[in-house]
Parts: C-alpha cells; sequence; structure tokens
C-alpha cells in the first residue's frame, strides 16, 4: 500500500531543520519596558536623585529669642536676639555637590547592571521559547509518524500479516509520542509563564521556530571582548568615582565649620547689636575617623573594578569558546541529518514491507536521538552566544 502520511510528515520535519525567519529580539525591549523590578530600581533612582540634591543646599539658619527678668527689682529686663546661618565648607567648595552627582551616577549603573541581567535572563528564555516551539513541531512529526505506523500496523494486523506482540509495540509507540508531546508543550508553558512575569505579568509569547541571529557572527574571533562596555564595569566604575567624591568630601568636613549671624541684646535705655561669627574647634578626631573610613571603602570600590575586569574577560572568553564549539557540533549533526533523510526512507521502507516493525523502531530511534542531539546542541551553541552578547545589553 502507499503510505500517504510520510510526505506531511517530511515537511514538518524539514520546517524543523529550516524554520522560518522571524525576529524574537524585539521582545527584549518589552521586557526591559514592563519589567516590575526595572520600574521599582527606576523610581528609586529618581528617589536617590533627589535625596542627594537636598543635601546641596545651606542648612536651614536658627532664630533665638530670649527675654531674661532682671533680679532684684532695680535691675531692668532685657532681650536676647540670635539670628546665625552655618555655612558649611562642603556646600561653599562644592564638594557637596560632587558625591551628589557621583552618588545619583552610581545609582544610574546600579539600574543598568540589574537591567542587563533582566535583559539577559529574557535572552535566555527567549531562546528557550524557540527552542521549545521547534522540539514541540518535532515532537508532533513524530507522533503524526507514529500514528501512521500504527495505521499501517492495524491494517497488516487485520490481514493476520502481523502479531499482536508487534501490534502492541507500535501502539505503545504511538502512545510514547503523545507523551513527549504533551512534556514538550508543558515545558513551552513553563518558559512562556516566566517570559510573562519578567514581563510584568502582561502576557508574552513567541511562535518563532528559528534563532534571529548567527552563533558564528556574533562570536567570531574578531569581535572584541565587551571588556570596558558591560555593565558590571561601569558600575565598578561609577562606584570607584563615588568613593572618590565621598573622600575629598570626608576630607572637607574636617576643616572648621563657620557661622555668622545677627545677635541683639536689648535693655531699657541701652541696646547692642551687631554681627556675629563662630568656629567649631575640630579636637576629639571624629572627621578624622570619617576620613580613614572613606580611603578603606575607596580601596575596596578599586579591588571590585579590578575583579570587574577580570572577570568580564574570563566569562567573555568562556562563553565565547563554548558558543562556537557547540556551534560546531550542532552544524555537524545538522549536516549529517540532512545528508541521510533517514526518517522518510524508514517509512517508505516499512510501508513497502521492506523492514520489519522491529527494525523499524530500532532505526527510527537512533535518527530521533540524532534529531534531539542536534536540536539541543543547536539551542546551547545560542544560549551561549545569547549570554555573551547579553553582556553588552
Amino acid at each position: 500500500m502507499h503510505f500517504p502520511k510520510h510526505i506531511f510528515i517530511s515537511l514538518l520535519l524539514l520546517l524543523v531543520t529550516h524554520p522560518l525567519q522571524a525576529q524574537p529580539l524585539a521582545l527584549l525591549d518589552t521586557i526591559a519596558a514592563n519589567n516590575l523590578t526595572l520600574r521599582s530600581l527606576k523610581a528609586g533612582v529618581r528617589a536617590v536623585g533627589e535625596e542627594a540634591r537636598a543635601e546641596l543646599r545651606l542648612p536651614d539658619p536658627e532664630a533665638e529669642v530670649a527675654y531674661l527678668f532682671g533680679s532684684p527689682s532695680a535691675v531692668p529686663n532685657r532681650t536676647n536676639v540670635a539670628l546665625t546661618q552655618e555655612l558649611p565648607w562642603t556646600v561653599l567648595s562644592g564638594r557637596q555637590k560632587a558625591a551628589a552627582q557621583a552618588t545619583s551616577a552610581l545609582a544610574e549603573q546600579d539600574y543598568a547592571a540589574a537591567r542587563q541581567q533582566v535583559m539577559a535572563a529574557g535572552f535566555d528564555l527567549l531562546v528557550q521559547l524557540v527552542h521549545s516551539n521547534r522540539l514541540e513541531a518535532e515532537m508532533l512529526a513524530r507522533l503524526r509518524a507514529a500514528e501512521a505506523v500504527e495505521e499501517l500496523c492495524a491494517q497488516r494486523f487485520a490481514q493476520s500479516d502481523l502479531t499482536a506482540i508487534e501490534m502492541n509495540k507500535a501502539r505503545l509507540n504511538r502512545a510514547v509520542a503523545e507523551a513527549d508531546c504533551r512534556r514538550v508543550t508543558t515545558e513551552r508553558e513553563g518558559v512562556v509563564r516566566q517570559l510573562r512575569a519578567l514581563n510584568g505579568g502582561l502576557p508574552i509569547d513567541c511562535h518563532d521556530t528559528t534563532y534571529s541571529f548567527s552563533v558564528a557572527q556574533w562570536c567570531a574571533p574578531q569581535v572584541a571582548f565587551p571588556t570596558l562596555e558591560t555593565a558590571a564595569v561601569r558600575r565598578a566604575e561609577a562606584s570607584v568615582k563615588q568613593r572618590e567624591a565621598e573622600l575629598r568630601l570626608a576630607r572637607t568636613r574636617r576643616l572648621p565649620s563657620l557661622t555668622v549671624g545677627f545677635t541683639g541684646e536689648y535693655i531699657p535705655h541701652n541696646n547692642y547689636s551687631g554681627l556675629s561669627l563662630g568656629i567649631s574647634l575640630p579636637l576629639w578626631g571624629n572627621k578624622q575617623a570619617a576620613v580613614r573610613s572613606s580611603e578603606a571603602n575607596l580601596l575596596a570600590a578599586q579591588l571590585d573594578r579590578a575583579d570587574a575586569h577580570t572577570q568580564v574577560g574570563q566569562e567573555a572568553a568562556r562563553l565565547r569558546a563554548e558558543a562556537l564549539r557547540l556551534d560546531g557540533v550542532a552544524r555537524e549533526l545538522d549536516e549529517a541529518l540532512q545528508a541521510t533523510e533517514s526518517a522518510a526512507l524508514l517509512q517508505r521502507s516499512l510501508d513497502l514491507g521492506q523492514i520489519s516493525l522491529l527494525d523499524y523502531l530500532l532505526e527510527i530511534s537512533f535518527f530521533y536521538t540524532a534529531r534531539t542531539a542536534w536540536l539541543e546542541a543547536d539551542r546551547d551553541a545560542h544560549q551561549a552566544a545569547a549570554a555573551f552578547r547579553a553582556l553588552n545589553l
């Protein structure tokens, strides 16, 4: 008999091997806009900026009025008036403003680093989703093939050309294919739920069956390592600058602070008024301790910066090598699979009675194992390439 479903099954397998082009990366911008963590951090950045700017103004002036009763009764009453304004050197010198700007810049880089992590997670999930789409199409093709084999075996069993044991094997093969389809669909739904959570709870989906970037192009040897441009490195640089500004601010605070004001003393028939000038006396070394603390914080930030450069360079090298190696494995498997066309050949051979059902099931399992290995190697290569690229997102 003819095998009318093998052409449809071959087309499904071809779709998995050479799927339609798509652009799932466009969803990353949607995730970045809707992610609740990023929206919260963005609001926090604005709050840090406002708090830093609040410290740029001079302290509020102080006013004091005292009415003093004379004693004994012959002594006249007296009224004292004082108005003072503190003049911190930190504000007058601009050190406070520089520290505020450095703090705001660090908050911005904290947000950028968090955004990079969210984008990297979204990128990885999108790669997983494309893989799930491809695997779902693959399992559907395998289910259709299993149903066709079961139909063929049922016809032969009715003609007594097949034993009951072989018929049960065909049914079991179809049942396993159905279970694989349900499993893959469940896994895909899990990935979609993770993407939805990353997208602030808003629906997000992608039915593309191809990766919208080339591993070889993104991870080619001539592509520079993103050592100096990553969010982690920029954040470390901003932290050093913020610690430097804090150290300069702490050193400025060691200077005696000035206070200017107006003072008046009013007694009947005798009034005294004029300007006042005050100065703090840094006798106990409290400000020097703050300087030593700032120096230690600066050293720690500088070490963190050096570590960030090293870690990013090592991670970039690892991801590039892993992506290229896995891409080579995927290409080799793809070429081998395209050269064999085992599925269609095995189906035709079974249809024509050239091989037994047992031989078919054994050979097709080898073919399916190879296709699954290719799909997984291709996914792993694209995940590594996406992680490499995400260092600069």
